[in-house]
């Protein structure tokens, strides 16, 4: 996948960049803007300004290298082969609403694979991290599976509303298992999901910059991470994502995909 590349030198460096990132929403207060007009998807000067500071120093870190983020995010081009992937600020509604429980991701892309991931974790000050086929680690310590997983789970808003509408009953056998949860940040669940705090992951809406550091880090982890609707997703796309224990994640993504068939019907 990344011939010529030391991937686990450069995961050293990524860490120290997205924690210089970190420090910078430590500072002034940001403005608020709502860019969808419903005060549910908001964008702060801190997005912005994150987003900019690592464009410009993550491809300093690779030669060839490209980057581009969820703020005013461009589709790839076919001439990209090293793309870093950023989302600035997993969690802007968490940040605007003062509470503590929000990201940033960073995915190195080769040839439209994530190889490289990294997730700063604002509640605890730490990063995740990830190479494809060395593991993933939190700070150095390589992730490790616990034998006992937790009964909590988390679901995206969309994916609730899905399973209410047009599957309850799919909605109500989740239920008698495990403990839903929404967070407010993918990046970070999928994090939790790979020390075991979380059973599972699922959304609907979203978007490859959401997913791609943390299922990478649950992967490595020893988790599966996967569509439940049929096709590839492109990455500006909702993902319809699971990541979960290999052995739930069959059954799991039946459930899911029998409510975006429903759906679909109505």
């Amino acid at each position: 996948m990344s011939p010529g590349i030391d991937l686990l030198a450069l995961r050293q460096e990524v860490v120290k960049t997205i924690r210089e990132a970190a420090a910078m929403l430590c500072g002034d207060a940001a403005w608020i803007a709502d860019k969808g007009g419903d005060g549910l998807d908001l964008v702060t000067s801190l997005d912005l300004a994150v987003q900019a500071y690592l464009v410009a120093r993550l491809p300093r870190l690779l030669e060839h290298s490209v980057a581009c983020g969820e703020e005013e995010f461009q589709a790839f081009t076919g001439a990209d082969r090293l793309i870093w992937l950023i989302d600035p600020l997993d969690g802007t509604v968490n940040f605007a609403a003062g509470l503590p429980f929000f990201a940033i991701s960073v995915a190195l892309l080769v040839d439209g694979e994530t190889a490289l991931a990294a997730v700063w974790d604002a509640p605890n000050d730490c990063v995740y991290s990830a190479v494809k086929g060395q593991g993933a680690f939190l700070g150095d310590e390589l992730l490790v599976q616990p034998a006992k997983r937790s009964q909590l789970a988390a679901l995206s808003s969309g994916l609730l509303q899905d399973l209410a509408r047009h599957h309850p009953h799919g909605l109500a056998e989740l239920l008698r298992s495990y403990k839903v949860r929404n967070l407010g940040s993918q990046a970070l669940q999928l994090c939790y999901a790979a020390t075991g705090a979380l059973s599972f992951v699922a959304s609907r809406e979203a978007k490859g910059w959401d997913d791609a550091a943390g299922a990478l880090i649950a992967t490595e982890a020893g988790l599966k991470y996967g569509t439940y609707r049929d096709g590839r997703r492109a990455v500006e796309a909702d993902q319809f994502s699971l990541c979960a224990a290999q052995a739930e994640f069959s059954a799991l993504a039946k459930i899911f995909g029998k409510s975006c068939a429903l759906a679909n019907k109505g």
